[in-house]
């Protein structure tokens, strides 16, 4: 028996398909319906998809797709991890355990600072993943828009494709947004729905009638109840319910009067793959909450299976300083998934009483994966 980690190729991708639908038991094409820009059969998407052939058969499959999101006002480029899978009768030889090592070491030389999935936290939590701050679901109804008088703007509904040209040039609009290079083809989608306003859009998933799951909202005059209120009408329900990062606080504030009902959950977990490089991208955000905080420095190391990187944070007169390596005396060693619950405001950990009082002031780093763009 022979074994190597590869990328898929191009040629081979009506079989990679065939694969991957067996593994996960999906239906015929349900992947290319569920992520058109990531399934497709060019030599750069296909480079994307890391395997395990077995003798000249591919048998196991990791994923990594590049995200370009913007949280807060923080940029960072994520490597989404998905299509992870093992078929059926290869199961317990030890390939994922490989193909998620390779993955991580993948996007370190490529230059992905941090890492996005969905799915099982207790079996990603070996490989350092990791909930963070929980997402919002707002739910607004006729009584709760009536009750202060909304009332709907015009709206049409199109079909998503055609409303590339107005999405991207509204989609970075709100603080939290995702950057996307390949917009029409992602909006290919299955399930989407789009309606446009003259002053933003919204796009649904789904063809619930009477509750409507927006997973995006733009309205760039702050609109956003008039525009949720045009949408129930339009299928002649009675709820919506919009998915929005707990990071987008003015958009919160403002439609929060509005909200019947709200419900947090997780959608993801994150894994850092370079801390240095997170906190450097941060540097702004954690600048503005540094003013008035006591000086402090400290290096904080993360523990892998095969090494201990550590990034030094240091605290001065309201500005921040981020160095590679170990610049101060006072250290403090993380495990991969508690570092991710520290740095990205996940549960609380046991090492926080040894970290200085300022660290967690400044803390946590802004960071949210939109639902268009799950992987």
């Amino acid at each position: 028996m022979t074994t190597k980690i590869r990328t898929v190729r191009a040629e081979e991708f009506e079989d990679f398909m065939r694969y991957i639908e067996r593994a996960f038991g999906h239906s015929v094409d349900f992947f290319r319906r569920f992520g058109p820009h990531i399934y497709k059969p060019t030599p750069e998407v296909c480079a994307w998809g890391y395997v395990v052939e077995e003798n000249g058969k591919i048998v196991s499959h990791v994923g990594v797709y590049p995200l370009e999101v913007v949280t807060a006002g923080v940029p960072l480029r994520l490597g989404g991890i998905g299509g992870v899978s093992t078929a059926v009768e290869v199961r317990g030889k030890g390939y994922m355990t490989q193909l998620l090592y390779h993955a991580i070491d993948e996007m370190r030389a490529q230059g992905y600072p941090a890492s996005w999935l969905g799915g099982d936290r207790q079996r990603y939590n070996t490989f350092g993943w990791e909930i963070t701050k929980l997402d919002y679901k707002l739910q607004f109804s006729r009584r709760s828009l009536d009750w202060h008088h909304v009332a709907p703007t015009p709206i049409e509904e199109v079909l998503p494709w055609e409303a590339t040209g107005q999405i991207a040039r509204w989609m970075t609009v709100p603080m939290c947004h995702a950057r996307r290079p390949d917009l029409e083809t992602q909006l290919h989608r299955a399930e989407l729905r789009v309606w446009l306003a003259e002053d933003g859009y919204a796009i649904a998933f789904g063809q619930e009638r009477d509750h409507v799951d927006l997973i995006e909202l733009v309205s760039t005059s702050g609109n956003e109840a008039g525009l949720i209120r045009a949408i129930i009408e339009w299928n002649h329900g009675d709820r919506a319910t919009w998915q929005v990062s707990p990071w987008d606080e003015e958009r919160i504030a403002r439609v929060m009067p509005y909200v019947s009902f709200q419900t947090a959950d997780y959608a993801g977990l994150y894994r850092i793959n370079d801390l240095t490089s997170v906190l450097q991208a941060a540097i702004p955000a954690l600048e503005r909450r540094a003013a008035g905080l006591r000086d402090f420095a400290v290096a904080l190391g993360i523990r892998e299976h095969d090494r201990t990187q550590a990034t030094t944070i240091t605290a001065c007169d309201g500005a921040v300083q981020i160095e590679a390596g170990r610049q101060t005396e006072h250290y403090v060693e993380l495990e991969p998934v508690v570092a991710a619950r520290l740095v990205f405001g996940g549960p609380a950990i046991p090492e926080a009483p040894q970290l200085p009082p300022g660290l967690l002031a400044l803390l946590p780093v802004p960071i949210y994966v939109p639902p268009l763009d799950h992987v």
